[in-house]
């Protein structure tokens, strides 16, 4: 079997959106490599995304550490770590954090529909240490 795909977080570029957002994303893989994205989102406290939909894709949300809500049309659902959703095309979503702390979810859309290139349209920022600490906490975890 040969692999297609393999890194660490550390060697994946982050960016925001623009400027103002809060959000940062880890780029993990893009449409350029595979017909979807994948990015590991991080959410200070209080952060969230606009609500939104795609046309197309289907968006996947794995929670890797702390606590929120996530709101589909009219329903809000907790989320926390090891929580998952799937949203189909056409839906209107948002994540919102609604803990203590930064909240570190694992994104991927398929089809890409442009977002990677959103995503990468933006400055380019760097992980802090608690992002750090979080996210190297998660790989020692078995």
């Amino acid at each position: 079997m040969q692999l297609g795909i393999a890194g660490h977080f550390e060697g994946c570029p982050v960016h925001k959106i623009s400027s103002k957002d809060s959000n940062k994303f880890v780029l993990l893989c893009d449409g350029t490599q595979v017909p979807f994205v994948s990015v590991i989102e991080i959410f200070d406290v209080d952060g969230q995304t606009p609500p939104n939909e795609h046309s197309e894709a289907y968006e996947y949300f794995y929670v890797l550490a702390g606590e929120g809500i996530a709101i589909m049309g009219d329903v809000e659902i907790p989320i926390q770590t090891s929580s998952f959703f799937v949203v189909p095309p056409g839906n209107n979503h948002q994540v919102i954090n609604t803990g203590k702390g930064r909240l570190y979810v694992l994104t991927t859309m398929l089809p890409d529909e442009g977002f990677s290139n959103l995503i990468k349209s933006g400055p380019e920022v760097s992980l802090d240490e608690e992002d750090l600490t979080v996210l190297r906490g998660l790989s020692l975890k078995k």
